[in-house]
């Protein structure tokens, strides 16, 4: 990984180093999902069975979500610091631009996920015991959002015809949108800047060059440092909030999911955790009160000072 330390805002380096702590980039975490068409004939001859099997999907898609969106957003991170280790300006830019768009794309689903299974546990610890009868208990909402992360994409024609609406991606406005309602500071401006310079436009040209007069310029091509350093400085709260929505929905749903007893999806160094600063969690935390989780504590105590995607298409539950 890049040694950002000399970067980045400090709080920022906090921040990224307690997410390196967790060691997501060394998890081997096995997600199985039933074939749609044993799932429809199972719902319908044992319901029990199929809303067991039906919720240990849904807890496992929330799993993979987040343990993807807080790889991507890293990746994102490093590749933001090797362009400016690089002194490459437009390398820089798009691994900025990169981040943000992650940041959104993530958070417009985890800001759903983990408040929604906080609300609906009693229920899914049923479910996941097999013991409800006949009775069904879905989450279309939860589901498709979950799907949708995995599978939105630009759709090909013939795709349009047959892909389900979950399939199909958002504007980016419409997702940068949620950072803006976050009160990220400054992220449009933050955005539009970068765009100008990885689309191209004007900007993409200007970094080559140095005015003179308002008639005359000189070609100089060695700009890239002094305009990463006004990125850097100029947008230092805007990449601090960026962290905070890359990764914290992530957490919070890491966190809820060590109340329900699936061990595979458990991240027990998160019971040691301080997310008080964290409002997702709080509201979720709120509904689990007087319950313990259901994952061990880890013997070393570690209180952080700051609280805190494509794949091919086929079939899957919720289409």
């Amino acid at each position: 990984m890049v040694d950002f330390t000399s970067l980045l805002d400090p709080n920022a380096t906090r921040f990224i180093e307690m997410i390196d702590q967790l060691g997501v980039a060394g998890w081997n975490t096995r997600y199985n999902f039933l074939p749609n068409e044993e799932y429809e004939t199972l719902i319908q001859t044992n319901p029990g069975k199929g809303m067991q099997i039906y919720w240990n999907e849904i807890l496992g898609r929330a799993h993979l979500t987040a343990a993807t969106a807080i790889l991507r957003s890293r990746h994102w991170v490093d590749a933001l610091c090797l362009g400016a280790k690089e002194n490459n300006l437009l390398s820089f830019a798009a691994a900025f631009r990169g981040l943000i768009e992650s940041a959104a794309d993530s958070s417009t689903t985890l800001q759903l996920v983990p408040l929604t299974l906080a609300r609906a546990h009693t229920q899914i610890l049923k479910a996941l015991s097999g013991n409800v009868g006949m009775q069904r208990f879905l989450a279309p909402a939860l589901e498709d959002a979950l799907i949708h992360y995995s599978y939105a994409r630009h759709l090909t024609k013939p795709e349009l015809q047959a892909a389900p609406p979950s399939h199909k991606a958002l504007h980016v406005r419409d997702y940068i949108e949620v950072l803006e309602k976050g009160e990220v500071a400054n992220v449009v401006a933050c955005y539009r800047e970068l765009c100008d310079l990885t689309h191209p436009g004007a900007t993409s040209v200007w970094m080559w060059l140095w005015p003179i007069s308002n008639v005359a310029m000189e070609l100089k091509a060695r700009q890239d440092d002094r305009e990463i350093a006004y990125f850097l400085t100029e947008y230092r709260e805007t990449f601090v909030g960026l962290l905070m929505f890359a990764f914290n929905p992530a957490l919070t749903t890491l966190r809820v999911l060590n109340y329900f007893p699936l061990v595979a999806l458990h991240t027990a160094a998160l019971e040691n955790w301080n997310m008080s600063g964290i409002p997702l969690w709080r509201k979720s935390h709120d509904h689990f009160k007087g319950i313990e989780p259901k994952v061990r504590r880890q013997l070393k105590i570690v209180k952080p000072n700051h609280s805190l995607r494509r794949t091919p298409p086929r079939r899957i539950r919720g289409q």
